[in-house]
């Protein structure tokens, strides 16, 4: 191979998406990224089996700690460790390189390879490995991939697996065909639009109104042991919770490998906080001063409640053991050192049904009575409509004439709300939400109509009046078609894509070590700055 790049060191190539591919790997793993650095991966000897290959704890950390920089530099300084776990993504990365590994298992059944050839030209285009005058440098190309990859050989396999997987991938997206009916279809229903003037009435705005006297529960509650059972197992979380905190914390951020010269400055950094807090300095203040968490500096530390299974496992179990106003001694994670202030503790609690019965049949009785005014009300404002005031007059939108209309009599302030122009298809519609039937009934209606009936969402009854209406245009067709074409085909190759993916998994044998979603490796520690 490296006769090869030599051979074609002053090649000018046209490969563009190639040349993308390896510069995304250039910037990714080149020197100073965190999957190939000397630091010891703790506590697992693999991240992930497929079909018995082997995802190396080392190669989980690299992707996890890449996928964390796209997130953050996409949502700046407020996406942190702490909402990465919100978002699940360690899952994520395992996903990715599980079907990785299977992509790559496919292409070798389909006998596709990628030539030395094909791999010389992508090395070639690369920025990373050209000199100042822009010719490419053998001699640089040769000391970085030996720095960051062990040796050229390695990075060129590396590439090559790479160059088969979006090869593969772009093989299964030229599967998919776009119908001239379908564009059309797709553009008619775009170009189909419609905005409202809409009025809820939210079921529980009307809960105060709901008057149930005693004996009307007890008889509920007789004729609707099946619907309470049910309520209390839908809703288990509140009456079976664990026990919860809600926390502070200080963060001093160090490297996770124990030993070096800024493990050390961690720990005497967070013991010269922990002194301050304890002389009676306050502890929000601190954090704010001097943690390393831009997450929740900027509230004094703040972590809200949180319950087991959120936090890193040590900063759990430390968090768990104080009591409101403790703070404890310096708490080491994979993140640094940490300081942690207990402002509450919520018991666990656990409320078996008979003694919640009543209460859920109370509940159960008090929501069907409000949706029953909730569904009058409409009633009666959809009536007044008919007689020929606009919804909006009825029910003026929130700022203007000063209030919101009144029921007469009492009742909930109601205002309306516009939805602004968009496509009537589905149960969604903007402001209302998802609402059975009336995206259908505004397809068939005009500006300024009137919509036939009071709808239902799950939370609120709902009438509506037509603002504006559009059809589709057949004379703009062929300038709109392109784009319509274009994001046709990106959403069935997506689909096409996912459906693939999930065969070729079904049919593999993938052994995940938990460990790593779970977060009780050592890996993978992430920048927060």
């Amino acid at each position: 191979m490296l006769d090869v790049l030599r051979a074609n060191k002053n090649s000018v190539l046209t490969w563009v998406i190639l040349v993308a591919i390896a510069v995304v790997f250039v910037v990714s793993f080149g020197p100073g990224t965190r999957g190939f650095t000397d630091r010891n991966v703790q506590a697992a000897s693999y991240a992930a089996k497929v079909d018995g290959r082997t995802v190396t704890a080392a190669e989980y950390e690299q992707h996890y700690a890449q996928l964390f920089r796209l997130y953050q530099q996409r949502a700046g300084q407020a996406f942190t460790p702490e909402l990465a776990e919100q978002l699940g993504l360690r899952s994520m990365a395992m996903n990715q390189l599980v079907e990785r590994e299977l992509v790559l298992e496919d292409a070798a059944r389909q006998g596709l390879r990628v030539s030395d050839d094909e791999v010389s030209r992508a090395v070639n285009e690369m920025p990373g490995f050209r000199n100042a005058t822009g010719e490419f440098d053998f001699d640089l190309y040769k000391r970085v991939t030996s720095n960051s990859y062990g040796s050229p050989a390695q990075f060129e396999q590396r590439l090559r697996e790479d160059l088969t997987y979006q090869r593969m991938l772009g093989l299964v997206r030229q599967t998919v065909k776009v119908p001239e009916d379908d564009v059309r279809d797709a553009w008619l229903a775009e170009a189909d639009k419609a905005s409202l003037t809409v009025v809820r009435f939210p079921f529980a705005a009307f809960r105060s109104e709901a008057k149930v006297s005693e004996a009307e529960v007890k008889a509920f509650r007789a004729r609707n042991e099946a619907r309470v059972e049910q309520f209390y197992r839908d809703n288990a979380s509140r009456y079976h919770q664990p026990k919860r905190v809600h926390a502070r914390h200080i963060l001093v951020k160090v490297d996770e490998k124990p030993g070096t010269e800024a493990e050390k400055a961690g720990r005497e950094k967070i013991e010269v906080l922990a002194k301050r807090v304890a002389g009676g300095e306050d502890f929000a203040k601190v954090a704010a001063e001097a943690s390393d968490d831009p997450g929740s500096r900027s509230r004094g530390g703040d972590l809200g409640f949180f319950g087991p299974g959120t936090m890193a496992k040590p900063f759990e179990e430390a968090a768990f053991r104080l009591q409101p106003g403790q703070v404890s001694p310096p708490v080491r994670t994979r993140f640094g050192w940490h300081l942690i202030k207990v402002e509450e503790v919520q018991a666990a609690k656990d409320q078996p049904l008979e003694q919640v019965r009543e209460a859920i049949a109370r509940e159960l009785l008090e929501g069907d009575a409000a949706k029953a005014l909730a569904l009058k009300r409409a009633e009666g404002s959809l009536a007044a409509a008919r007689g020929g005031r606009s919804l909006s007059a009825l029910f003026p939108p929130t700022g203007q004439a000063g209030t919101r209309a009144p029921a007469k009599g009492g009742g909930p302030a109601i205002a309306s709300e516009e939805t602004g122009s968009f496509t009537p298809s589905g149960d969604f519609v903007p402001r209302a939400g998802a609402v059975p039937g009336l995206a259908a009934d505004v397809a068939r209606a005009e500006a300024g109509q009137l919509l036939p009936k009071v709808y239902q969402s799950s939370e609120a009854a709902v009438v509506a009046q037509v603002k504006e209406r559009t059809r589709p245009d057949p004379a703009r067709y062929a300038a709109a078609r392109p784009d319509v074409e274009r994001r046709l085909r990106a959403r069935r190759e997506a689909q096409v894509e996912a459906g693939w993916l999930k065969v070729l998994r079904q049919r593999a044998s993938v052994k995940v070590n938990e460990a790593f979603l779970r977060g009780d490796v050592a890996a993978p520690p992430v920048d927060l700055e």
